[in-house]
C-alpha cells in the first residue's frame, strides 16, 4: 500500500512539473527606477506617511515629495518594482487637497485628490490613457496635519485672522533711518 501511494505521488509530482516545464516564463529584471537615497527631498507635506495601493495591494511611503515602494510587485509582467525604489517624484501640492508629481512606472502626470474618506484618488495621464486606482493611508507621520488637509485648513496661520492693518506701520521700512543711530554705538565705546 505504501509503495502504491508512492508511486501515485511520484506520477503527480512529476506531471505537476511537466506542465510546468510547458508554460514558458517571462523573464524578469529589476525596473529601471532610481532608489530613495538618490531622488533629492523636498518639504514634508500632510500625506506623509504609508499607503495601499488599491489596485495592487502593494504599501508605499510618501516622505518629503516622493514616494517609494515598500512591498516588491511586477510591473508589466518582466520588471520588478523593488523596495525603496522611487515609483513617484516631485510630488507638491498648493492646497493640501491636490497633488501632482510624475509616475515614474506608468510615465505619466500623476494627479491625486484627497477624498472626504481620507483615500487619495489618483488618475495618471499615460501614453495609452489615463490609469484610476486609489491610495489607503495605512501610517501617516503627522495625523493633525492630514486631517487639517482634509478638512481645507491646511497652510492657514491660526494667527491669520487677529492681524490688523493698523500694525503694518510698525513693520515700514525707512532707509533714511536705517544708520540714524549709528554714533550711539561706535566702537569707542568698547
Amino acid at each position: 500500500m505504501r509503495a502504491l501511494v508512492f508511486v501515485v505521488l511520484l506520477a503527480l509530482a512529476t506531471s505537476v512539473s511537466h506542465a510546468a516545464q510547458g508554460i514558458p516564463q517571462l523573464p524578469q529584471i529589476p525596473a529601471f527606477l532610481p532608489m530613495v537615497n538618490t531622488v533629492p527631498a523636498s518639504a514634508p507635506s500632510p500625506i506623509d506617511g504609508e499607503w495601499i495601493i488599491s489596485t495592487l495591494s502593494k504599501r508605499i511611503r510618501i516622505q518629503s515629495g516622493r514616494a517609494f515602494a515598500l512591498d516588491p510587485w511586477l510591473h508589466m509582467f518582466v520588471l520588478q518594482v523593488k523596495p525603496m525604489m522611487v515609483v513617484i517624484s516631485e510630488i507638491s501640492t498648493t492646497d493640501g487637497q491636490n497633488y501632482v508629481g510624475k509616475d515614474l512606472p506608468l510615465l505619466g502626470t500623476w494627479n491625486a485628490s484627497l477624498g472626504p474618506d481620507g483615500n487619495l484618488n489618483v488618475s495618471v495621464q499615460t501614453m495609452v490613457g489615463p490609469v484610476k486606482y486609489s491610495l489607503m493611508p495605512i501610517r501617516l507621520d503627522d495625523r493633525d496635519l492630514f486631517e487639517q488637509a482634509k478638512s481645507g485648513d491646511y497652510g492657514q496661520d491660526e494667527y491669520e485672522d487677529d492681524y490688523d492693518s493698523e500694525y503694518e506701520e510698525d513693520y515700514e521700512y525707512d532707509e533714511e533711518d536705517e544708520y540714524a543711530y549709528e554714533d550711539d554705538y561706535s566702537d569707542d565705546e568698547w
